[in-house]
């Protein structure tokens, strides 16, 4: 697959805002990833440190060179440097047109929309500017946070997949949300 590139300029939605990931961002990385609810519901490390977290940013770069995931930062559209999270399509499928969305948020960003307005901004993105025709969301069946998300953001429910994904506390089963570009509503107003 070819090379991926991210947007010079940061995506915005109201005081959320998507950014390319800089190397300043590895100690918020490491001091977010240390909330075991990330652990819970993703792929992260129950025992996140600085190892993980240069790993994580590596991987990054190197996702991008191989054309298979686009990761950006969520930031605070009013403090680009305030790192709030992280949204991503993961496991592009150049062929079928299709991608699926990972994030989190750290603690202290939760509550207040930067994960429904960061997922709507990156389907978005995955939609213009890569042309994919389908995106997914992996949720785990007790995430009923997440769940809302899904759907404030314009995602469908369609399938429970059992035992799909191993995390830090074993098998979980997850809901497969998906989103088509007929589905999808631009973002009014979002300047980004």
């Amino acid at each position: 697959m070819p090379p991926l590139s991210l947007s010079e300029r940061a995506l915005v939605d109201g005081p959320t805002a998507l950014r390319p990931w800089q190397d300043a961002d590895l100690p918020a990385i490491v001091a977010a990833c240390q909330d075991p609810e990330i652990a819970r519901w993703t792929r992260v490390p129950a025992d996140y440190n600085e190892r993980h977290a240069r790993a994580f940013l590596l991987e990054r770069e190197e996702a991008l060179r191989s054309g298979t995931t686009v990761s950006y930062a969520i930031a605070a559209a009013r403090d680009l440097d305030r790192l709030l999270g992280s949204a991503s399509i993961l496991r592009i499928d150049e062929r079928h047109r299709r991608g699926e969305i990972g994030y989190w948020l750290a603690r202290e960003a939760r509550g207040q929309g930067h994960a429904t307005r960061a997922v709507r901004l990156i389907s978005a993105w995955g939609f213009e500017t890569l042309g994919l025709e389908r995106l997914e969301l992996q949720i785990g069946v007790g995430n009923g946070a997440s769940q809302r998300v899904a759907e404030r953001a314009g995602f469908t429910r369609e399938a429970l997949r059992r035992s799909y994904m191993l995390s830090a506390r074993g098998r979980l089963d997850m809901i497969t949300f998906g989103l088509l570009p007929i589905d999808w509503r631009p973002i009014a107003g979002s300047g980004g």
